[in-house]
């Protein structure tokens, strides 16, 4: 997502990371990896059952994950702990002003790749 900053910023678009860690692990979060961007805490997981993403075990470990994380390597990404629900997995919403779902993305196993030009279009809308 990081790779949007330049074009959220000529916008009227904002990102806000939210994660399933403490808020001192958001806040370590925010400081590593966020750049300007909030980052909320949301230990109960409400946001990401309301958005219908899947919190399993196999999703996690899913075949799709060493896929996922033999992309992730090539690209110089390394994971080095995990921190908060290791089973929950993220994804994407993007809103409009007005409360409308633009987009839409739940990872359907570990480590799935977001679709940044569908967010693009939508955060362009």
């Amino acid at each position: 997502m990081r790779r949007l900053d330049d074009e959220l910023a000529a916008s009227d678009a904002r990102l806000v990371f939210v994660g399933t860690g403490t808020p001192a692990m958001a806040a370590d979060f925010a400081r590593q990896h966020a750049g300007p961007h909030p980052v909320l805490s949301d230990v109960a997981r409400r946001t990401f059952q309301a958005a219908g993403m899947r919190r399993s075990l196999w999703a996690t470990l899913h075949w799709r994950l060493l896929k996922n994380l033999w992309r992730a390597l090539r690209a110089g990404y390394r994971q080095t702990q995990v921190l908060g629900d290791a089973w929950q997995q993220g994804g994407v919403l993007v809103f409009a002003a007005d409360g409308r779902l633009l987009h839409g993305q739940a990872d359907r196993a570990g480590g799935d790749e977001l679709d940044l030009a569908a967010v693009r279009q939508a955060v362009r809308r």
